[in-house]
């Protein structure tokens, strides 16, 4: 008798844990998937320049490894020193899209939590190739789309002013090797997240190319360094 109530109670005790455990590990579950989508798109794992185009080939481009060119301060009143990776280096500005956004050298959390970021294999304004500057679209970026063929964007550097203007606007796959492709024109791409409003891993991205109109040749600049 007293084994029959015990199984009873083990039974019982049974049905109600797994009445309670059901709901708790589908709630669980929906938080978790929802954070990680969160975090996709607000946390910025947005970097698609690590998954497909190796950093040493534009770098080589920048020289950015040269201690001469990269010195912290600028030590003397005529000489300037070479933005170095983490620093904000000067505003990105399209007036026809309402953006205005520190850009910092690096894509990055780090960097974009604050700004616009320089993918780090690019090359630097001033020389000949593609300028990479990535935002996100719920924040620095989430305006781009108002750009259109012919408006400025303008660079306010910490070693010159650069003005390019808009030649082409695509979307394109995330996966898509041309965004970073090097340019035997001095260009500018901006990219974001596309869809706009859409959360999570978005399938495609928002590409915006400029050519440069006006701006010095950084080998017309006196760098800190700079044999």
């Amino acid at each position: 008798m007293k084994n029959k109530i015990s199984q009873k109670n083990r039974a019982k005790r049974r049905r109600i844990a797994t009445l309670i455990g059901i709901p708790v590990m589908l709630f669980v579950s929906g938080i978790t998937l929802l954070s990680l989508a969160f975090f996709d798109n607000v946390s910025y794992a947005f970097y698609i320049s690590r998954m497909f185009f190796p950093q040493e080939v534009a770098i080589a481009h920048t020289n950015l490894s040269d201690s001469s060119m990269i010195a912290e301060e600028t030590t003397t009143a005529n000489k300037l020193s070479f933005p170095k990776y983490g620093d904000e280096y000067g505003t990105l500005s399209v007036d026809a899209a309402g953006i205005s956004s520190p850009v910092f050298v690096g894509d990055d959390a780090t960097q974009l939590l604050d700004g616009a970021g320089q993918y780090y294999g690019s090359v630097f304004p001033g020389d000949i190739g593609n300028t990479v500057i990535t935002g996100h679209t719920n924040s620095v970026f989430k305006t781009l789309g108002d750009a259109q063929i012919g408006d400025a964007i303008r660079l306010e550097l910490t070693y010159g002013t650069y003005v390019y203007e808009i030649s082409n606007i695509e979307i394109k796959s995330n996966t898509d090797e041309s965004i970073l492709a090097p340019s035997e024109e001095q260009i500018l791409t901006l990219y974001t997240y596309y869809p706009f409003d859409y959360i999570g891993n978005t399938p495609d991205r928002y590409v915006v190319t400029a050519k440069l109109v006006e701006g010095k040749s950084l080998s017309e600049i006196n760098f800190e360094g700079a044999s």
